[in-house]
C-alpha cells in the first residue's frame, strides 16, 4: 500500500474502511452475483457519501439496475449524484407507461421519453443504453453514445474518485442572501434533509430553533441531529419545543445524546420509569412505594408528559397524578434532596459482598451498578434478580461489552423481552447469528425500520433479511391498515421499500387525500420519480401546497408531473423563483419548452 492510500484509507471511519476495502477488492472485476446483493445492499445502506460517490463512478456497477436504484433513493447520496441517477429511474419508468399507453398518448409519451434520454448526463448515457438492451429494447444507433469505459485498474486516487461533486445549490439558493434574517427564514422553510441537519448543527442558537419550527424536520432528522451534535444547548433546546417534548423517540434519543446534560437526563429517565412503572399497574406494596417515591422525585417540568401520557394511555390515573402534582406545589421551594450522594466507584470492596447485592438488590442505583460490575459472576446473577426491569437492562445496554451483550442475547427470558430485544438488536458488537435470532423475535414494523436506519449495524445480510421482512408484513397488511402504517412511518417506509409503497395507487391516493398530511411526505412523494402520475397531480391540488414552495419545486422538477398541473403550478411561482428553476440542469424539457 502507497503512502498516498494509507493517508486515505486514515482519513476513513472504522466503518467506511471495512466498507471500502470491499469495494477497492471488487471494484476492477466484473461482480459476480453476490456480489451484486452486497453492492445492492451497500447503495441502499452506506450513510457515506463518499463511498457513495465511489460507487457511482463505476459506471459498471451502474449497469446493474438494483445497484443503480439503490443509489438513487438513497438520501446519502450526494444531492447532484442522486438527481442524475434518478432521471436515468424516470427514463425507463416512462418506458415502460409507454409501453402500456394508449394510441391516443403514444407519440405524446415517446416524444417525453426521447426529451428526458437528451437531459442526462454523457456518462450516463452509455448505462442507460446498457440496461435498455437487458431488457431487450431496441436501440437506434445515433453514433454519439459512447460505450461503457474498460474496467478500472487496481491502483486509483481514491481521494479523487470519493470526493463529492459540489451540492446543488437549492431550487431557491439565489434568494437567500447573507443577512442573518433571510439565514432565519431559510431555516424555517428549508426542505433538504441536508440543510436542515446542518441548520440544527449549527453554532447559532436563534438558527438551531428556528429550523427545530419547521414543519418539514422529522423525528429522524432531530434524533441525527443529537447524535452528532457537541453543543449540550440543543439537547435543552430541543426539549423546550412542545413540538418535541411530548414524542418518546425523540426523548429517548434525547437521553442517549452523548452531550445531554446530566440533569435533563435524570428529568428524563425519572419519568421514564414512573410511566413503566404505572404501566405496570402494581398491586403490591413495594411496587405503590416504588411509584411514590419516582412522583416525589420527579421535576415539575416533566409532569406535563406525565399527564400527557395518563390522559392517552391510563386516565384513571390522573386523580393519582393531579395528588402529586399539589403535592409538588406544596413543597418548600428551599428544601434540598435528603438523599446522600453516591461516590464515583460504585463497586463494593469484597467479590461476596457485590454477589449479595447483585441477587437482593431492589434500588434501581444498586441494579445498574452491578450490572456494570467488571466480574462476570456479579453480572449473570443480576439477570437473575427479580427487581431487575427491562428498561433498567435496556438502559444499561449501551455500556456492556461485546461478550455481556452476548450472554444477554442467549439469556431465556431477556431476549425473548420485546423491550430488551428491540435495543440489544442495535448494539454495535454483536455478531451476525446472534443479531438474526434477535430480529426473528421482534413483532411490528417499527423493530424492522430501525435496523434498517440504524448505521451502526454493519452486517449487510441482517439489513437484507430487515428488508424482506418489511417487505412481506407491508404487503400482508389491508388497505386502511396500509394507510396508517404510511401516516405513522411514511418518510422510512419509502426509503427502505419504495416499489412496494408507490406500486400501491389507490392506496397512495387515500392518502394524499389527508387534508392534515405531513408536508414532509408529500416531499418524498413529489420527489420520487416513480410516484403514479395520478398522486402527483393529487398532491398538485393539496391544501398544504401554497405554503411549501419546495413541494412546488419538486413537483415542477418531476417529469411524470401531468402538464396541466406544471403548467398551474409554474403560474404560483414568483418570477424569482421561476428563474432560478430554470437554471436547474434538471428541470424536464417538455416543461421547459411550454414556458
Amino acid at each position: 500500500m502507497s503512502e498516498a492510500d494509507g493517508a486515505f484509507l486514515a482519513s476513513l471511519a472504522e466503518p467506511e474502511r471495512i466498507h471500502f476495502r470491499h469495494l477497492a477488492l471488487v471494484r476492477p472485476h466484473l461482480p459476480t452475483e453476490s456480489q451484486i446483493r452486497m453492492l445492492e445492499g451497500l447503495a441502499r445502506s452506506l450513510a457515506s457519501p463518499r463511498l457513495l460517490t465511489l460507487m457511482a463512478r463505476t459506471p459498471h456497477w451502474l449497469a446493474h439496475w438494483p445497484i443503480l436504484l439503490g443509489l438513487a433513493e438513497n438520501e446519502a447520496t450526494p444531492e447532484s449524484i442522486r438527481r442524475d441517477l434518478e432521471l436515468v429511474v424516470s427514463l425507463f419508468d416512462q418506458m415502460r407507461e409507454l409501453d402500456h399507453a394508449g394510441p391516443a398518448e403514444r407519440n405524446e409519451r415517446a416524444e417525453g421519453v426521447k426529451a428526458l434520454y437528451s437531459q442526462l448526463d454523457p456518462a450516463l448515457k452509455p448505462v442507460a443504453k446498457l440496461l435498455a438492451k437487458q431488457l431487450a429494447r431496441t436501440v437506434s444507433a445515433t453514433g454519439t453514445t459512447q460505450e461503457l469505459p474498460p474496467l478500472p485498474s487496481v491502483d486509483a486516487d481514491w481521494e479523487t474518485l470519493t470526493t463529492p461533486p459540489p451540492p446543488l445549490p437549492s431550487p431557491l439558493a439565489a434568494l437567500i442572501p447573507a443577512p442573518r434574517e433571510d439565514r432565519l427564514e431559510r431555516a424555517r422553510s428549508a426542505a433538504q434533509p441536508d440543510e436542515l441537519l446542518a441548520f440544527l448543527g449549527d453554532a447559532d442558537s436563534d438558527l438551531r430553533r428556528a429550523a427545530l419550527q419547521n414543519p418539514l424536520v422529522s423525528e429522524d432528522l432531530v434524533c441525527r441531529a443529537l447524535a452528532a451534535s457537541g453543543d449540550p444547548a440543543l439537547c435543552e433546546e430541543v426539549y423546550a419545543e412542545a413540538r418535541w417534548y411530548f414524542r418518546e423517540p425523540v426523548r429517548e434519543c434525547l437521553q442517549e445524546a452523548p452531550v445531554c446534560p446530566p440533569g435533563l437526563s435524570r428529568r428524563l429517565a425519572l419519568s421514564r420509569h414512573l410511566v413503566a412503572a404505572l404501566e405496570r399497574s402494581p398491586a403490591n406494596r413495594a411496587g405503590l412505594r416504588r411509584i411514590a417515591s419516582l412522583f416525589t422525585q420527579l421535576e415539575e417540568e416533566e409532569y406535563q408528559f406525565v399527564t400527557y401520557w395518563a390522559k392517552r394511555q391510563a386516565p384513571h390515573l390522573l386523580r393519582v397524578v393531579k395528588y402529586f402534582w399539589d403535592r409538588l406545589q406544596r413543597r418548600p421551594a428551599g428544601l434540598g434532596s435528603t438523599q446522600p450522594e453516591r461516590g464515583e466507584d460504585g463497586r463494593w470492596a469484597t467479590l461476596e459482598e457485590r454477589i449479595f447485592l447483585a441477587t437482593q438488590a431492589t434500588q434501581e442505583e444498586q441494579l445498574s451498578q452491578v450490572l456494570r460490575d467488571p466480574d462476570p459472576q456479579v453480572f449473570r446473577l443480576a439477570l437473575e434478580n427479580p427487581a431487575l426491569t427491562p428498561r433498567l437492562l435496556a438502559t444499561a445496554l449501551p455500556a456492556l461489552d461485546r461478550e455481556r451483550a452476548e450472554r444477554l442475547a442467549a439469556h431465556a427470558a431477556w431476549s425473548a423481552d420485546p423491550i430488551v430485544a428491540g435495543a440489544l438488536i442495535h448494539h454495535p458488537e454483536l455478531s451476525e447469528p446472534t443479531l438474526l435470532r434477535l430480529m426473528a423475535r421482534l413483532p411490528g414494523l417499527k423493530p424492522l425500520l430501525g435496523i434498517l436506519g440504524d448505521a451502526r449495524i454493519l452486517h449487510l445480510e441482517v439489513k437484507r433479511r430487515a428488508q424482506e421482512s418489511l417487505r412481506g408484513l407491508y404487503l400482508a397488511l389491508g388497505p386502511a391498515e396500509r394507510v396508517a402504517a404510511l401516516r405513522a412511518f411514511g418518510g422510512d417506509l419509502l426509503r427502505h421499500i419504495p416499489q412496494e409503497v408507490l406500486q400501491d395507487e389507490e392506496g397512495l391516493q387515500r392518502l394524499v387525500s389527508d387534508r392534515q398530511l405531513d408536508p414532509g411526505l408529500l416531499l418524498r412523494l413529489a420527489r420520487n420519480k416513480l410516484t403514479p402520475r395520478t398522486v402527483l397531480g393529487q398532491i398538485a391540488g393539496h391544501p398544504v401546497l401554497m405554503a411549501h414552495a419546495a413541494i412546488m419545486s419538486e413537483l415542477l422538477l418531476n417529469p411524470k408531473t401531468p402538464r396541466e398541473a406544471s403548467i398551474r403550478i409554474w403560474g404560483l411561482l414568483s418570477e424569482a423563483e421561476q428563474h432560478q428553476l430554470l437554471r436547474s440542469p434538471h428541470l424536464p424539457a417538455a416543461l421547459r419548452s411550454l414556458i
